[in-house]
């Protein structure tokens, strides 16, 4: 027996707003009772409730980390930013989350901690998207030890010391040089040995074209709607059949001697759950494919892609990347930059985003007073955030979808601001 009453928000209202209600779920004498609450601002934000998704943009100000909670509670942490940048760099980073003294780690800890309770309070996929320090950590002799791992602490490697997970997911670091004797890469390799031995945690390679890679591991079978489609990594992209890929680089010489950055191999996926669809593809860019047309890793994507709902932005807004053709492929309602530099995000790559759909709302999880110089009062007017942790919450079966901007300047997780209710297409 199943009674479920509905408060719906009208748009445009900020008090109340998602579709929530009164789950009262009755089987063979086991009753599951669960009650989801109406998100309001000043308020903290509700647990996840099943049937719903649930994608958080962590701010930490120091790179990127997003949490997942599936519909069914299965749940996916991509990418841990823990970098090192000092403030007084040439560009310099905006302040750390929630404060000064705030290790982007433990904040990714904390938060992630936080908000699984609802779904069995651990990881069941951590995935590293490239091997960059804003979204991995960066490493140095002076961090602490482990105790036991001998790893040093430092982005993924703390969440993962701090917070139980399944399966570790990266895109290799063999291709297309050897980068395993890489400072950053040892501590990856001391940390997942050790989380290997202490509970028998798994890893594997990123695999382009699969379905199945992150699966829903608690009720598949109910939400057979939801789907993560694996796009791109290291130059292979689906074709847009079956499971089929193809190699978008030259042969391996030749990708070694170009040395392509990082940015160019990054993970990426294509999130669909019922009418609701979400693309992310880390810091994928463009850049250099005047020389090199297979730089341009964006286009081959766009291809194959279809319209989002919501897109994650790529290489966090910059310059080069995020392309005219790949945003007019995509055509997203909603656009999320993750910002951590103050030449984020870059004013010809807004521009590019509003020319490809002049409604869509942008939302940035910081912005340098430089940077709002550089932009205009006109853009920053267009933006309907400038800082805080994102959180996009999809009704259940997938057909409508609010965003929350919460408050990061401390661990209480308040929300600021309500937008919504999107509907999906």
């Amino acid at each position: 027996m199943m009674d479920i009453k509905k408060i719906a928000a009208q748009k445009g209202m900020q008090l109340f707003c998602i579709l929530f209600c009164v789950l009262v779920i009755s089987c063979g004498g086991n009753k599951n009772k669960q009650t989801v609450y109406p998100v309001v601002t000043g308020k903290v934000l509700p647990d996840w409730s099943e049937g719903y998704l649930d994608i958080h943009h962590i701010n930490t100000g120091r790179g990127e980390s997003a949490l997942y909670i599936f519909p069914d509670g299965t749940t996916m942490l991509v990418d841990a930013s823990s970098s090192l940048i000092a403030v007084d760099h040439d560009i310099p980073p905006p302040p750390a989350k929630p404060n000064a003294a705030a290790v982007s780690g433990q904040t990714i800890s904390n938060y992630v901690s936080h908000f699984i309770k609802a779904a069995e309070n651990k990881l069941n996929y951590i995935l590293i998207t490239h091997w960059h320090e804003d979204h991995i950590g960066g490493y140095d002799t002076s961090l602490p030890e482990h105790s036991s791992g001998k790893f040093r602490l430092t982005g993924v490697t703390q969440v993962g010391a701090n917070i139980w997970f399944d399966k570790i997911i990266d895109r290799g670091y063999i291709y297309p040089t050897d980068i395993s004797s890489n400072d950053n890469i040892v501590n990856y390799i001391k940390f997942v040995n050790w989380a290997k031995e202490e509970y028998t945690a798994t890893t594997e390679e990123f695999k382009v074209g699969v379905t199945d890679q992150f699966a829903l591991v608690r009720n598949p079978v109910k939400y057979a709607d939801f789907q993560i489609r694996n796009i791109f990594a290291n130059g292979i992209v689906w074709t847009g059949s079956g499971i089929e890929t193809r190699n978008t680089f030259p042969p391996a010489s030749g990708v070694a001697e170009v040395n392509p950055n990082e940015n160019h191999l990054c993970c990426a996926f294509h999130l669909k759950y019922g009418l609701f669809d979400y693309f992310a593809g880390a810091d994928l860019q463009y850049n250099n494919r005047s020389v090199h047309a297979w730089l341009d890793v964006e286009a081959p994507i766009a291809e194959v892609m279809q319209p989002v709902e919501v897109l994650k932005a790529n290489h966090h807004g910059t310059n080069h990347c995020n392309s005219d053709v790949f945003l007019n492929k995509l055509k997203s309602d909603v656009i999320i930059i993750p910002v951590w530099r103050d030449v984020q995000p870059n004013p010809s790559t807004i521009s590019r985003m509003f020319d490809a759909n002049s409604e869509c709302e942008i939302f940035t999880t910081n912005m340098t007073e430089k940077n709002k110089s550089v932009l205009g009062a006109e853009t920053i007017s267009r933006i309907k955030a400038l800082n805080g942790h994102i959180v996009v919450r999809v009704a259940p079966g997938g057909n409508s979808y609010f965003v929350y901007v919460l408050d990061d300047t401390n661990e209480n997780y308040i929300v600021k601001k309500i937008f919504g209710p999107y509907q999906c297409n």
